[in-house]
């Protein structure tokens, strides 16, 4: 009986918290409210960019560690403490996505570009897209316009003869236009008295489809539009004319990552002709409206992201050329430093059922040879020595600490980082280890060493590349 009064107790709290933050009423409350909290009127660069930073963020000199600070000794790199904790060895990544934003939310050029991750299975790409998309849905709500099905900002209201008048009102500016469906309820249900029109408060949300689209690769021979700007309902097509914006569905990934972010699942597998919906989302901030029923303002966030085959033979095609100069490129190699590889095993297992006894030094063993495996060969030293470098040790040879600068080092590679052991595949090693000693329920560098030995044998690998992490 205890226990279901304390279940009680819970659902009530939590039901009485959530009603608290409900919000609703006429264009004229939010009006005021607007007038209180300018900033609640933010485009969708500048709302990611304040929750990525509201986190917090810190100096990468700021630590007491002495390789990080060897290793990279002036360079200003900052540490943002959002993704801090899921994410290992891809500090300058990480300040690169969060320069596009910063850039972005100031409404320079790339607010209207596209942001685009390129880099190998495994690196991150997703997860890093994932938490952006978590953090939206933790940041509280957004006021909307109710019944609109992009939850379009109740600013647009506003007549344009009266904008620049309640622009110095309210301290914003106004930027948009209404939906059709919008538009036409105006009109319809209120004769044109805006100010009347209901606000209520709305949740980022990736199941209820609010604030986050997601565009997963389509099959070339099946390409329907309608996932990126929604369709029109022929079953009413019977009560009201083609025209009729009561026909719409406004329901594709771009009208529901309106105010908040769509993400492009392994982009460049669509046709070119499919991605042409984004070149207009980005840099005339429209899409079209299925049917005939004009353009649609939307305000989103475009992340796409793939591997770099893809890219490289996307980027060949100069017919291409439309789309290639409205993307921002962000390279997310695998990690290549020993310490934060290690880490980023650590947080898999401690975030899985994997119970078992891990040995010292068997992750460490398993770090090395997925970074062996990731760099790549220079005259300068061997491949263990630049590993060690790597990781801002001090290399000592016959009494004498190695003077070489890493990064020349770095300098000197290409393609560093964005091949070779990904971080599945020595997870996969790991629990191949477990299931040969299950009776032990524990995994130790010896058996981690023959698990890995094995599955690279058995791998799909040019023979030159198997031989070579073999040895």
């Amino acid at each position: 009986m205890a226990d279901l009064n304390n279940f009680e107790r819970v659902i009530k709290e939590d039901r009485a918290a959530r009603e608290s933050k409900q919000w609703r009423g006429t264009l004229l409350a939010y009006l005021e409210v607007v007038k209180a909290d300018p900033i609640i009127t933010k485009l969708a660069h500048a709302r990611i960019y304040d929750l990525i930073i509201s986190s917090g963020l810190h100096s990468l000199h700021d630590t007491d560690d002495p390789r990080t600070k060897r290793l990279y000794k002036d360079e200003p790199l900052k540490v943002f403490n959002f993704f801090a904790e899921e994410f290992f060895g891809i500090e300058r990544t990480i300040a690169q996505i969060v320069r596009y934003f910063h850039s972005a939310s100031l409404k320079g050029e790339e607010s209207r570009q596209v942001l685009y991750l390129m880099g190998p299975v495994g690196s991150g790409k997703s997860s890093l897209v994932e938490r952006i998309q978590r953090g939206l849905e933790q940041i509280g709500f957004i006021f909307a316009i109710e019944g609109c099905p992009m939850n379009e900002e109740p600013l647009h209201l506003v007549p344009r003869h009266l904008r620049r008048e309640f622009e110095k009102m309210l301290g914003v500016h106004i930027e948009g236009d209404l939906c059709p469906v919008c538009r036409y309820r105006l009109k319809s249900e209120f004769n044109n008295r805006y100010e009347e029109f209901p606000v209520i408060a709305r949740n980022f949300s990736k199941r209820n489809r609010v604030g986050v689209g997601v565009v997963p690769p389509v099959d070339p021979n099946n390409q329907d539009t309608s996932v990126l700007i929604g369709s029109e309902d022929i079953s009413k097509l019977d009560q009201y004319s083609e025209g009729d914006p009561r026909v719409l569905e406004l329901n594709g990934a771009l009208n529901v990552g309106n105010r908040g972010i769509v993400e492009f699942i392994e982009v460049f597998k669509n046709e070119t002709e499919y991605l042409h919906a984004m070149i207009t989302a980005t840099q005339e901030k429209v899409i079209p409206a299925p049917g005939r029923h004009g353009m649609v303002y939307v305000d989103t966030c475009i992340v796409a992201h793939s591997n770099e085959a893809e890219w490289q033979k996307f980027k060949a095609d100069h017919t291409n050329e439309a789309i290639l100069d409205r993307i921002v490129v962000v390279k997310v190699p695998y990690n290549l430093r020993l310490s934060e590889e290690v880490k980023i095993y650590q947080k898999i297992i401690r975030n899985s059922d994997f119970r078992a006894h891990v040995a010292p030094h068997t992750l460490e063993l398993a770090s090395m040879y997925a970074i062996l495996s990731r760099l790549e060969p220079t005259a300068k030293c061997d491949l263990m020595t630049k590993l060690r470098l790597y990781n801002g040790e001090e290399v000592v040879e016959k009494g004498r600490t190695k003077k070489i600068d890493v990064q020349e080092l770095k300098e000197d590679t290409k393609r560093e980082g964005m091949s070779g052991i990904s971080t599945r595949f020595i997870m996969k090693a790991l629990d191949n280890a477990l299931s040969d000693n299950v009776t032990g329920n524990c995994i130790n560098p010896i058996n981690v060493r023959e698990a890995l030995i094995s599955m690279t044998k058995e791998g799909d690998l040019p023979d030159d590349t198997r031989k070579q992490y073999l040895e």
